[in-house]
């Protein structure tokens, strides 16, 4: 799923997913000294030198702070590009509302978080490869996919900020509530208040995992017209520094080479995700402003 203001998401519950991501990489605290890396890239410019500074935002299973430990689809795959190029991952907690000026403001190198390529984002920060799909998924009881059962229903609820949220709220009406975070959301749907929730399709697959009588559908497999999100589905990257053109580089190379050894599809479909989610566009598909 946030044009998709950056999801204003709480943190949401670390929830353990193992999914066998090492956390350590080349040129770490502990080895600088003694172990010697060639980078595949030379001259990346980083915040900090020799360190790859990055705001994790909690949305698992792509990636979560985990009280320090960060865990998820986007940590590993920034921590096997931190390897290749020599750089100490440094992580530190982030939220949709305060990644991109976290960016622009040079506190951080990138964020990483199911963050979609969007044209009003573009013009604070750039974005790397694209790494997968963000699709919109609907859980229920009732196994609604589509938006016309979710005009069928009374009250349905998502998380504000995502790109879907304007479209549905001229087709819904007052039907359609919005929560702060995932939390909320899915607190009101497991009390009854709410008949759908509207979440990220990879959140939802976690997060309802094992939940008898809850059906998860991704969306985008019946795609509706009326909601561009679902009709286009936007594609996740990495937000960085405006004209780092270096860090750009290693970030695009490293995404590419791991989409095409199909190490995220494998990362994904570890999650429980559909593979579909990894094919995204040849060229790098920006939501368009609103």
């Amino acid at each position: 799923m946030k044009p998709h203001p950056l999801k204003t998401a709480g943190i949401l519950t670390a929830t353990a997913i193992t999914l066998g991501l090492a956390l350590t990489a080349c040129g770490g605290s502990s080895e600088a000294s003694t172990t010697s890396c060639t980078p595949q890239h030379s001259g990346i410019q980083t915040v900090a030198p020799g360190k790859l500074t990055v705001g994790v935002i909690d949305i698992p299973p792509f990636s979560s702070y985990n009280s320090g430990q960060p865990n998820g689809i986007d940590i590993a795959i920034i921590n096997k590009i931190a390897k290749d190029e020599c750089l100490e991952p440094a992580y530190q907690q982030a939220t949709y509302a305060d990644a991109v000026q976290s960016i622009s403001g040079g506190n951080i190198d990138l964020a990483v978080g199911t963050i979609d390529a969007t044209e009003k984002r573009l013009k604070a920060v750039d974005f790397s490869a694209s790494t997968y799909l963000d699709g919109m998924g609907i859980a229920s009881k009732t196994g609604a996919t589509t938006v016309t059962d979710l005009e069928k229903m009374n009250k349905v609820g998502t998380v504000d900020g995502y790109l879907w949220v304007e479209d549905l709220k001229k087709i819904l009406g007052d039907k359609l509530a919005t929560y702060p975070s995932s939390v909320e959301l899915k607190a009101d749907f497991d009390a009854g208040r709410l008949d759908a929730d509207i979440d990220a399709y990879g959140v939802q697959v976690l997060q309802f995992k094992g939940a008898a009588g809850v059906n998860v559908a991704l969306s985008n497999d019946k795609p509706d017209p009326r909601v561009g999100a679902i009709a286009h589905a936007p594609e996740a990257a990495f937000p960085m520094t405006k004209g780092n053109t270096s860090l750009r580089e290693a970030l695009d190379a490293g995404i590419s080479a791991q989409r095409a050894d199909g190490t995220i599809t494998k990362l994904l479909t570890d999650a429980g995700l559909s593979e579909g989610l990894g094919k995204v566009a040849a060229k790098q598909y920006v939501v368009p402003a609103s």
